[in-house]
């Protein structure tokens, strides 16, 4: 088995081994996924979180050995939380993944000239292979991943990326689709959704009445054959956030989502689904 990690701040994942091709996914800084064919200017491989798989560019493939595989599996995980993060040069987008120890500051205590240079963020003392290290509190932008799921701070994040332009196969906010609007949120507030509408519609319970509905639930919409074809974050008082044109809030009735700029409603609702 060869393994892979991406070492940009995205990467374009295609449905064939073209450039041509339509974009499915992207790969964000940090995520990890295994090798499953190649050619000499394409590599199809398998993401690790969720198991979508897609071709990226030969050019672009990061070959990590599966001892570096297995020990970055095994960290923390920690995740941006701003829409756009800074961090060793790159530009990250949220949701990126940060893996335990690279998001503290290091250095040798015993090196310090006083403890008058210590930054006001540290934490106190911490010890690796016998050397006494200082380690600074990680940065704002970046936190752990919850335990468990949190509807309110996915609606929280949601608003967050409002503006952020529609891009087909999109996950930064550079540029997100519906479903990877929904994906990058749930799991910032501890939940890991597949990667399109159709799979994520699969997950959680089914809510039967629009006024049961919770901020945090997921509406999903179809057409006139009950195709999945968009999903959107619920709000409560009648709104939805999505990602259509760009990340937006409308909304919703006992038809769809109702956008009142145009007088008319642009998505046909299918059903709502309750993660846990």
């Amino acid at each position: 088995m060869t393994y892979g990690i991406c070492k940009l701040s995205a990467i374009a994942l295609r449905k064939e081994a073209r450039h041509g091709s339509e974009m499915v996914s992207q790969l964000l800084y940090n995520e990890l996924y295994t090798v499953l064919d190649k050619t000499q200017e394409w590599v199809l491989i398998q993401t690790d979180l969720v198991r979508y798989q897609g071709w990226i560019q030969a050019k672009q493939f990061a070959e990590i050995s599966e001892e570096e595989y297995k020990a970055l599996k095994s960290k923390k995980v920690y995740l941006t939380n701003k829409p756009i993060v800074e961090y060793n040069g790159q530009f990250l987008s949220m949701g990126t993944p940060l893996y335990e120890p690279e998001v503290f500051e290091g250095m040798s205590y015993r090196d310090l000239p006083s403890i008058d240079t210590l930054p006001p963020s540290s934490v106190g003392m911490t010890w690796a292979e016998g050397r006494e290290y200082l380690c600074l509190q990680k940065r704002n932008d970046i936190e752990e991943m919850p335990s468990e799921f949190h509807p309110e701070l996915m609606v929280d994040y949601a608003k967050m990326l409002l503006g952020a332009p529609y891009l087909w196969g999109g996950r930064t906010v550079m540029g997100i689709d519906c479903s990877g609007f929904v994906q990058v949120c749930a799991r910032l507030a501890g939940l890991v959704l597949p990667r399109d509408a159709s799979q994520q519609v699969k997950e959680g319970e089914l809510v039967y009445f629009l006024q049961e509905t919770q901020p945090g639930d997921l509406a999903f919409f179809g057409d006139e054959d009950g195709v999945i074809t968009h999903v959107g974050i619920i709000m409560g008082n009648e709104q939805i956030i999505h990602s259509s044109g760009q990340v937006r809030i409308d909304y919703l009735d006992q038809t769809g989502i109702f956008n009142k700029e145009r007088n008319e409603h642009t998505h046909r609702l299918q059903v709502v689904k309750r993660m846990s």
